[in-house]
């Protein structure tokens, strides 16, 4: 059965009686309600099957499938990018703050996707005959609120060759830059823990959970501010979430994170400062590997400027 299976034990802030469908959506974040419906599977209570109308208490043990919403086919849309290299197999775009990487619950279009079916649309691969995939182009992706470098293929062939660098790695470096809200105490290290999805809230990940996947970060202290960090984040594996996670599991979380940090008094403003600098990857088999990079975003001088230090601490261009 597809899906993902889950697992748990009603805590003691249940209220007794309370709806089945009421305590996933609110007391722990599985999904909409509205959604509830349509994605479950095999909702069991107990060991016994159950409805969504049941009423459950502190205790019970709920399992069942989460199945994954239904795809829709997506549209062109005439969103410009910003390309940083293009060939014929390849692109290289560099993704604002804010840009969506594919359709979704919640944002069904104005997407990276949207805008490369209609800059594409003569080419098959961007067509629904052309391609079997339900993203065409997309190859990996980046936060909605992680601005920065992102490469997506053109043809069948290069969709391929990348997805399988991004699988097994080998040659493929990607570094990354982001403001802590705390300060690592030391200037170098790496972060090995397992991420898997957080058993209270189904819209998180977290580290030290049952069935989490390995995940490495390693980590770099670019510049000490006062109460802050400004690092280099070079990610060894590929989970979802996976820098944010880590940073907040170390008590230095990125600051603007909405979901893994608080609102800072320092920079009550802040969105997300985390932004994908660079990608070392080879474009094409048998080609050496080649670098591309992402211009520093302003919201990252705007707090380096912000009287705590001057911008040395930012990697330069070029």
């Amino acid at each position: 059965m597809e899906g993902d299976q889950f697992l748990f034990v009603l805590p003691a802030s249940v209220d007794p009686g309370k709806r089945l469908d009421r305590v996933l959506a609110e007391d722990l974040g599985l999904a909409r309600r509205n959604q509830l419906k349509n994605q479950l599977r095999n909702l069991r209570c107990n060991g016994r099957p159950a409805k969504l109308s049941t009423g459950v208490n502190p205790g019970d043990r709920i399992e069942g499938v989460l199945a994954a919403p239904p795809q829709q086919e997506a549209r062109g849309q005439p969103i410009t990018l910003d390309l940083v290299y293009e060939e014929e197999d390849f692109l290289v775009i560099d993704k604002p703050q804010g840009l969506v990487v594919h359709p979704g619950a919640g944002n069904p279009d104005g997407t990276v996707v949207n805008a490369l079916l209609w800059r594409y649309r003569d080419n098959p691969y961007f067509t629904p005959d052309g391609s079997p995939e339900v993203r065409p182009g997309i190859v990996h992706r980046l936060d909605k609120d992680t601005s920065g470098i992102m490469v997506i293929a053109k043809t069948p062939d290069a969709h391929h060759h990348l997805v399988e660098q991004f699988s097994r790695r080998g040659a493929l470096r990607k570094r990354y830059l982001a403001i802590l809200r705390g300060t690592p105490r030391q200037r170098d290290g790496v972060i090995d823990a397992a991420i898997g999805r957080d058993p209270r809230n189904r819209q998180r990940f977290a580290t030290n959970v049952r069935n989490g996947k390995p995940a490495r970060t390693a980590w770099h202290v670019l510049r000490r501010l006062e109460g802050y960090a400004l690092v280099l984040l070079c990610p060894e594996t590929g989970r979802t979430h996976q820098l944010r996670v880590h940073m907040a599991s170390q008590r230095t979380p990125i600051l603007g994170d909405p979901v893994y940090s608080r609102k800072d008094a320092g920079f009550p403003e802040a969105t997300l400062m985390l932004h994908a600098l660079t990608i070392t990857l080879s474009p094409a088999p048998g080609r050496p590997p080649m670098t591309f990079r992402s211009a520093v975003p302003q919201r990252f001088y705007e707090i380096l400027y912000a009287g705590r230090t001057g911008s040395d601490g930012v990697p330069p261009e070029g």
